[in-house]
């Protein structure tokens, strides 16, 4: 059994599509703007290692919710 860790899952939950294949595809096109932050792409590298050898069906199970982040409204300035 796979085991994600919060910040894992919350990363999951910013880049999930409609599948597996596809969320990983997701978080794989970011890496190239995440510069030198090393702390992120070894966040990155797990999460993706782990979603390798998850199942679909397994997948299509994790429960996302709790970890989905409303999106930040800008305020208006005036």
């Amino acid at each position: 059994m796979i085991r994600f860790e919060e910040n894992e899952y919350i990363l999951i939950a910013m880049f999930q599509k409609e599948n597996r294949r596809a969320t990983i595809d997701e978080i794989h096109n970011v890496i190239p703007y995440i510069g030198r932050d090393e702390e992120m792409l070894v966040l990155i590298n797990s999460t993706l290692e782990k979603l390798w050898f998850l199942s679909d069906e397994a997948f299509s199970e994790l429960d996302l919710e709790p970890y989905k982040q409303e999106p930040v409204e800008e305020e208006a300035w005036t």
